[in-house]
């Protein structure tokens, strides 16, 4: 080797180098993923990481063979046409074999994704709850095979190689193959998914956010597997020559051999080393080792018994704080501990079950206990309903849910007890049923009535401020739902708690927009209020509210949703306001019922026009 030519060897040579340390890196690092993957029950993150480090190992080998090959070609250890057919082998080994793991790495982390979305939905209508009508589990069998012969085919490829029986033309052209039916798989993923996961699908947040990193990962390579088709197509028509760069036999300029070398460094760290690297973060791994077996098992409520994991769900306490209350008497607590009242207390036609008044052995109080009845369960709607419970119990000032458990047919939901009724009792006290009608909207109002309504309306607003200020949103507020205590303030409840709000109503028909629902929470798919509502959309409700609550009328009564939503989404229609009512509150009602969300005045501004017409009845 020619001084004046081989330089470009001992510059790829330290490139070479650095890479081989690297990837000797990698490998070590990748060894505790791989044990971490092997103690799960699930098999392709095995594959995954198994091949993370075979991909490692294989290039570090042949980085450090290029430093022996290039010390033997300075020494002449060998004669010309042997050491180009070493550099010839090295130089395509850099390059097709970890293609061809990259595949097996993708496509087990490609099913595992497929698993994961499978295992983190509940699917209605078309697939029963419960039974579903494709298992990937049983798939899997089908799918190893496939790797398998996947895996001998490539091996065969590269010892027809080795033996010199392929060309690398035809070897690049392979891999060229390899690298072009990533983006079809993608195409195949995104129209399976569609058709797979269309309609009413329940999605698991924990699962969610798993599937999201692992899809963030899976779109990286495929777009990195762009410029690899690019490199592959250059390797094809310029292999003769980035071979001789190789062997130190290219006579080329300084700036010529370090594009060239850049080149060669610059695609194995973009498409591998960067992948890998981000394969192997603490946050990907925990999300790819997610244990659906565990987490997603679908209970039926006959074998379920109330065996909660109570030491995750904190013995049946759901932990709060900024109060005082004393949380003791819910400690270990179990439904047979409870006395509950035969006696109905309140019933909800929505679907959502039915409130009972329950006391503790312990405890002469009397608490409200939600009974939900359902005929399956999957563990992770229990594991979410118990975040947004911990959610809501940290809520300043807000309704608290002291105690959660399921048993044999329901879920309970065990809360302070409100004697006092709801705002759509106290309108309704005076007639023989509160829930018809009114056919007479009452006007005749003298001042001290209008004003105790006036009061009422300023305290649920600064409760509605009050949760707006935690950036709480309560989405479906009505008359219903909103309580006295025993000092005859408001309480407002029944925010939060979506999952199991938006699973009763896939399997129970629940529910909650009626006709104090915002126009853009009509929107939402479905039956119940979710990602469309707004701050916003609480003072649409409000101003619903104070119609019902000055006119004893409820709005858009016992109509059909469908008909609620052609009428105030699409006619922008409100409920009529009498000329003889009073003009103040009239105005404010209008403000807040207007189409447009920007156009509804804030909690402020409703405050200070509540004021102002207090003052003027005083």
């Amino acid at each position: 080797m020619d001084d004046n030519v081989q330089e470009s060897a001992y510059l790829l040579s330290i490139a070479y180098l650095l890479l081989g340390l690297i990837f000797i890196f990698l490998a070590l690092y990748s060894i505790p993923c791989l044990w971490k993957a092997w103690k799960c029950r699930q098999f392709f993150p095995k594959v995954f990481y198994l091949f993370i480090l075979a991909i490692c190992s294989d290039q570090a080998t042949y980085q450090l063979l290029y430093l022996y090959e290039v010390i033997t070609a300075i020494k002449k250890e060998k004669d010309d046409q042997s050491q180009t057919e070493s550099f010839r082998i090295i130089f395509f080994q850099t390059i097709y074999v970890p293609d061809a793991i990259f595949f097996v790495i993708y496509f087990s982390l490609f099913w595992q994704f497929l698993i994961m979305m499978h295992h983190g939905r509940i699917k209605t209508g078309s697939i029963d709850i419960g039974k579903r009508n494709w298992n990937p589990e049983q798939a899997n069998s089908k799918v190893r095979l496939i790797l398998y012969l996947y895996i001998i085919g490539q091996a065969i490829v590269i010892w027809q190689f080795m033996a010199q029986e392929l060309s690398p033309k035809a070897i690049m052209i392979c891999d060229i193959a390899v690298n072009a039916s990533v983006p079809i798989i993608v195409v195949i993923m995104v129209l399976y998914l569609n058709i797979k996961f269309s309609g009413s699908p329940f999605v698991s947040n924990r699962y969610e956010k798993s599937n999201n990193k692992i899809q963030q990962l899976l779109w990286i390579w495929i777009l990195l597997r762009i410029p690899q088709l690019a490199v592959n197509v250059i390797v094809v028509v310029y292999n003769d020559d980035l071979i001789a760069l190789m062997g130190g036999k290219l006579e080329v300029t300084f700036i010529e051999q370090l594009l060239l070398i850049l080149f060669i460094v610059g695609d194995i760290i973009i498409v591998q080393i960067i992948p890998v690297l981000m394969a192997m973060s603490n946050s990907f791994l925990s999300a790819l080792l997610l244990d659906h077996y565990k987490i997603n098992q679908i209970i039926s409520v006959e074998a379920f018994s109330g065996d909660i994991d109570h030491q995750q769900q904190g013995q049946g306490i759901v932990p709060t704080k900024n109060t005082t209350r004393d949380y003791s008497l819910f400690i270990n607590l179990k439904l047979k501990d409870l006395e509950i009242n035969d006696r109905q207390f309140f019933r909800k036609y929505n679907g959502f079950g039915e409130i009972k008044i329950a006391t503790l052995q312990k405890d002469s109080k009397q608490y409200a206990l939600r009974v939900v009845q359902f005929k399956e369960l999957s563990t992770f709607l229990i594991d979410e309903t118990k975040q947004e419970i911990q959610t809501i119990n940290n809520i300043r000032k807000g309704y608290k849910i002291f105690w959660f458990d399921c048993n044999e047919s329901s879920i309970y939901l065990l809360s302070k007890f409100y004697p006092n009724s709801n705002l759509n009792n106290f309108i309704h006290k005076n007639t023989d049923n509160g829930n018809e009608q009114i056919k007479v909207i009452t006007t005749s109002y003298t001042n001290k009535q209008l004003l105790i309504r006036v009061n009422i309306a300023t305290d649920l607003i600064k409760e509605i401020q009050n949760l707006h200020d935690q950036s709480i949103i309560h989405g479906h507020l009505n008359s219903n739902n909103i309580l006295f205590t025993d000092k005859f303030k408001i309480k407002i409840v029944d925010y939060g708690l979506r999952a199991i709000k938006k699973y009763a109503s896939l399997v129970n028909g629940y529910c909650n927009k009626n006709g104090f629902t915002a126009p853009e929470c009509l929107n939402d798919r479905g039956s119940v209020v979710s990602q469309m509502a707004i701050k916003e959309s609480d003072i649409y409700s409000f101003g619903m509210i104070l119609y019902h609550l000055f006119t004893e009328t409820v709005p858009f009564f016992n109509m059909p949703q469908k008909d609620i939503v052609q009428l105030v989404k699409e006619q922008q229609s409100r409920p009529k306001i009498p000329e003889s009512f009073n003009p103040n509150i009239a105005t404010l009602i209008r403000c807040c019922w207007q189409q447009e969300p920007i156009k509804r005045p804030n909690s402020s501004q409703i405050l200070q026009t509540l004021k102002q017409i207090s003052e003027s009845l005083e």
